[in-house]
């Protein structure tokens, strides 16, 4: 049977932009969301959507937007659990955010 669901993501953001690393078919999908002139709940909409077929997110960023993040996300879908906060964090190359996202997914997978 197959999922539609995504098993991880990783989010890296600031006040003016975000990379959302995820895991597609065809292996992984860097998405830059700018904020241009949006509201900052706008804006964190914007970046949630971007994710929200995700089992688990791994966010980091600096600290406004990280907890600005994940109140809109909880507020949209009651999953508090699925966030993973690892903290302040200077921005990585979209490379560096698939890379981690490959290394998370493949620590995630169960051995058999």
């Amino acid at each position: 049977m197959q999922t539609t669901s995504v098993p991880g993501a990783l989010v890296w953001l600031d006040g003016s932009h975000a990379l959302v690393a995820r895991s597609v078919p065809e292996g992984t999908l860097v998405t830059q969301v700018d904020r241009g002139l949006d509201a900052e709940s706008a804006y964190m909409l914007r970046i949630v959507r971007e994710a929200s077929d995700c089992d688990r997110l791994v966010v980091m960023g600096s600290d406004a937007a990280r907890v600005a993040f994940e109140r809109e996300y909880v507020s949209l879908y009651r999953r508090p659990d699925r966030l993973i906060d690892v903290g302040m964090e200077l921005e990585p190359e979209p490379r560096e955010l698939a890379d981690r996202l490959r290394f998370i997914a493949r620590a995630s997978q169960p051995s058999v």
